[in-house]
C-alpha cells in the first residue's frame, strides 16, 4: 500500500516555466533528488499523444532513478494507464471517483476540492488524498479561503489533505498550525533559480 506519511510535498509540474523539455526534465530531476516524493504531470495545452509522450519521457528517463517517487497524472485516466502511473488527479469535471476506483483498483486518486462539502464527498466516494484550494491568494485568483477554512477541512477529513494555492516558504508555518501536514506546490519550486535549495528549504520548514 502506498504510504504518504513522509511525502510532505506534492509537486504539480507544468513545463510552462521552462524554455524546453530538457530544462523541464532537469528541474524535475533536481526536485526529486532533493526530496520531492510525489509528482503530478499537469499539461493542459498539448494533445493527448504529446501528453503521453512527455509522461513516458519523465517516467523512463527521470523517475527510474527515483523509484520512491509516486507519479500522478492530471485528469486523464487513459494517460495514467498508458504511462503506468501510480495514480490520477481528478476534479469535478473528471470521470467520477467511484467509477475509477471500481474499474482501476490499482490507481490511487487525488481529488481537487474547493469547499468543505466537496472534500467530504470526495472522501466518501473513495479518494485517497485531496488538495484543498485556494488557501491563499494566487496570481490567477483574488479569492481564497485562508487558514481557518483549511483547518475545518483537515479536522473533518480522515484522508490526507494537501494545502494548495499560494503556498510558499512564508506561509507554511501558518499551514502547519491548522494541523495540515502536506502541501501541494508548483511555482514555489519550479519558478525558482535554485530548485534544489528551495525544495530543501520547504522541507525544512515543514519538518521543524
Amino acid at each position: 500500500m502506498m504510504n504518504f506519511n513522509s511525502y510532505d510535498i506534492y509537486l504539480i509540474g507544468d513545463k510552462k516555466f521552462f524554455k524546453n523539455d530538457d530544462e523541464y526534465l532537469s528541474a524535475l530531476d533536481e526536485s526529486f533528488s532533493n526530496g520531492v516524493k510525489a509528482f503530478q504531470l499537469r499539461q493542459k495545452d498539448i494533445t493527448a499523444s504529446d501528453f503521453v509522450k512527455i509522461g513516458k519521457n519523465i517516467k523512463n528517463n527521470i523517475l527510474k532513478k527515483y523509484p520512491e517517487v509516486k507519479f500522478f497524472i492530471n485528469d486523464r485516466v487513459d494517460a495514467a494507464l498508458s504511462i503506468s502511473a501510480d495514480g490520477v488527479h481528478l476534479n469535478i469535471n473528471s470521470i467520477p471517483i467511484k467509477t475509477v476506483k471500481k474499474k482501476f483498483k490499482n490507481l490511487k486518486i487525488f481529488y481537487s476540492s474547493h469547499s468543505l462539502e466537496e472534500a467530504v464527498k470526495a472522501e466518501k466516494d473513495g479518494a485517497d488524498f485531496i488538495t484543498f484550494s485556494p488557501v491563499y491568494k494566487t496570481e490567477k485568483q483574488d479569492f481564497f479561503y485562508g487558514a481557518d477554512v483549511l483547518k475545518k477541512v483537515v479536522d473533518t477529513l480522515r484522508i490526507p489533505v494537501y494545502a494548495l494555492g499560494g503556498i510558499n516558504a512564508s506561509n507554511i508555518s501558518e499551514v502547519k498550525q491548522t494541523g495540515c501536514r502536506y502541501i501541494a506546490v508548483q511555482s514555489a519550486i519550479l519558478s525558482k533559480k535554485n530548485i534544489g535549495k528551495e525544495v530543501k528549504n520547504l522541507l525544512n520548514i515543514l519538518n521543524k
